[in-house]
């Protein structure tokens, strides 16, 4: 499996804060089965980019130490930008693997801007495609899964985190997760892994549970295919979307769902 999405740098966000700690979530992620990892530490907004030179220099650092330790994984750099009308994409760790076309973007968790869908459209005219990072924990999205639909009509990739798979957030975060995977809505499964105990590098328990639901094949294709392409900077072909379940028996009561769950991300 490749990790696209993780946050296993020391020092540089809210992941491990330490050398030691950023080894031992490697080796978790190896005794997963995870051959290849993307990190992504957080860039907050284009002043953060100000930080590439020591971002770079601490990536290189785990990296020398993982070879020197023989861990068999394959390292990675990239960022998870948080979303601005203007965003600069003319830098060394803003786009996956340095390929300056696929870059990770993370949207508010209490809704989606007005102005998301006009700027994915500019940079798509440059020819780099957004990837939209744990959407189903996007308060927008829970209410309207629709709106998620809209972006992957119009050229977005989208990634779930593989703890909402499993329920790691809890219960309306996992019913939006699986929603938009049924409906094919999703490309990309993830860690966002932060840490060795409440968030660790792992995705076993989900590529499990999504090849029992929809088979080896569209495992496969999403917890490792298709990053593989993204890496390489070649052109993603998703498969067509289906209808999305949007019953108002279903939506009974998803106010106060949602409500209730913001309030439990706050604290």
């Amino acid at each position: 499996m490749i990790d696209i999405h993780s946050h296993i740098i020391p020092q540089v966000d809210d992941g491990p804060g330490s050398l030691q700690v950023s080894l031992e979530m490697l080796e978790i992620a190896v005794e997963d089965g995870i051959t290849e990892i993307v990190a992504t530490p957080h860039i907050l907004s284009n002043l953060e980019f100000q930080r590439e030179k020591e971002i770079l220099a601490r990536f290189e650092e785990l990296k020398a130490e993982a070879q020197a330790k023989g861990l068999p994984i394959k390292l990675h750099l990239g960022s998870e930008i948080y979303i601005e009308p203007e965003i600069d994409l003319n830098h060394r760790i803003a786009t996956l693997a340095d390929n300056g076309r696929y870059f990770l973007i993370e949207f508010p968790m209490q809704g989606i801007p007005v102005f998301a869908a006009e700027h994915f459209f500019q940079v798509m005219m440059e020819e780099r495609t957004p990837i939209i990072a744990h959407p189903e924990r996007n308060a927008g999205i829970i209410g309207r899964p629709e709106r998620a639909a809209e972006f992957v009509q119009r050229g977005s990739l989208l990634q779930v985190n593989a703890g909402s798979l499993t329920g790691r957030f809890g219960s309306t975060v996992k019913e939006t997760a699986w929603k938009l995977l049924d409906a094919h809505l999703v490309h990309f499964v993830a860690s966002d892994a932060h840490d060795t105990q409440g968030r660790p590098p792992k995705l076993r328990r989900a590529y499990d549970l999504v090849a029992e639901r929809l088979g080896e094949e569209w495992a496969r294709m999403l917890f490792h295919d298709n990053q593989a392409r993204v890496l390489r900077g070649e052109v993603l072909e998703p498969p067509q979307p289906l209808p999305l379940e949007t019953s108002r028996k279903k939506k009974s009561g998803l106010r106060e769902k949602i409500v209730k769950w913001w309030r439990k991300e706050e604290d």
